[in-house]
Order: C-alpha cells, then structure tokens, then sequence
C-alpha cells in the first residue's frame, strides 16, 4: 500500500503553489493538475534522496513556513494594471 501525504494548495496571482504538510515539500504549476503533477513527482524524488541519503533530516512543515506559504506574496516587479488598462 502506497504512503498518503497531505498536500495544500493555493491559487496567487501567477501560479499554483501546493506544499506536502508531511515532508515539507513544495511544487508549483499553471493550474491545478500540473501543480499535482510537478508535486508528486518533487515527493518521489525527494523520497529517492533521502533512501540515497538516510542522514538527511525528514521534517513536517512549521507552523511559520505554513504561514509563509498561506501568504499571496507575489515578486515586486508584479503589479495589478492600473485602472482602465486592460
């Protein structure tokens, strides 16, 4: 029987963010199946990593990261256009 883990994810302004509460790990995509998509395959590589690298440090996302990840922070160069821009 194959592990579940839960995963979040978020709509921001440019993408899909999806985080998996469990390991910690993050994806991102244009929408919601490649977002799954890209978050499946970053929790089997990260999986393969640490069976390669068993000293490597396994830890569920902190409540800060959460809050982080919660957050629609977006880059500085992205701005809303102006009213009356299309």
């Amino acid at each position: 029987m194959e592990k579940k883990y839960t995963a979040i994810v978020r709509k921001s302004k440019l993408e899909y963010v999806a985080i998996c509460l469990e390991l910690n790990v993050s994806a991102r995509g244009e929408d919601l199946a490649d977002v799954e998509k890209n978050l499946r395959t970053a929790i089997e590589l990260y999986l393969v990593d640490i069976k390669e690298h068993p000293e490597t440090a396994v830890s569920s996302i902190s409540t800060d990261e959460f809050i982080e990840f919660l957050r629609d922070t977006e880059p500085e160069w992205y701005k809303e256009p102006g009213e009356g821009v299309l």
